[in-house]
């Protein structure tokens, strides 16, 4: 698996460069457009760029990330059901990654759902996905952004009632009239807010 690679740019193009190694081989990489904005504009330059390699029955995929911290975000969002690499790419593409973590952790939906390709399901699915996966992310710009502890029920009971067709912010929004619900089982926090929603 190729994993980082040095070289300098033969061809460059919205979403995908040619990065010509020491050694002669150019290497076809999609990149997103945050990373493109990186690459140097004199092709004498050398660049040096993360690699996520992804392989499959029909294809060898190479994609280039700027900073570490893009690879792995794309590795997070990549995993997220429905999302796979090139809608990775296109999210990745709409903010730095602190700009991604920080609408993860504020829960903003209209963020994601402002991508192409990304609908409101797919957009709520990322901010439930990889909410707790995110915590561990060290913002560059060394931004404080809040981040609430939910319990285990409580995030079960989420996911039931996103299936159900309520949104995030409504869910938050009963979440917070429910007192100490992060006492109460899944089923009782469901209970609770159905009971709330159908007044």
């Amino acid at each position: 698996m190729i994993g980082y690679i040095r070289g300098t740019v033969l061809e460059r193009e919205a979403k995908q460069t040619i990065i010509l190694t020491p050694s002669g081989v150019g290497y076809a990489l999609s990149i997103s457009a945050n990373s493109a904005a990186h690459l140097p504009t004199n092709k004498d330059d050398e660049i040096s760029l993360f690699v996520e390699t992804i392989v499959r029955e029909d294809a060898f995929m190479l994609f280039g990330f700027h900073t570490k911290e893009e690879q792995q975000l794309f590795r997070l969002l990549n995993n997220v059901n429905k999302v796979g690499p090139k809608l990775s790419l296109a999210i990745l593409g709409a903010d730095t990654p602190d700009g991604i973590v920080t609408a993860i952790r504020r829960n903003d939906s209209s963020f994601f759902k402002n991508v192409s390709g990304v609908g409101k399901k797919t957009a709520e699915k990322i901010i439930i996905d990889l909410r707790d996966k995110v915590e561990n992310f060290t913002l560059s710009s060394g931004e404080q952004v809040e981040i609430v502890s939910i319990s285990s029920a409580t995030k079960e009971a989420e996911q039931g009632l996103i299936t159900l067709g309520y949104s995030p912010q409504q869910i938050r929004t009963a979440l917070k009239k429910i007192p100490n619900h992060e006492k109460l089982t899944s089923e009782q926090i469901l209970r609770e807010v159905l009971n709330m929603m159908r007044r």
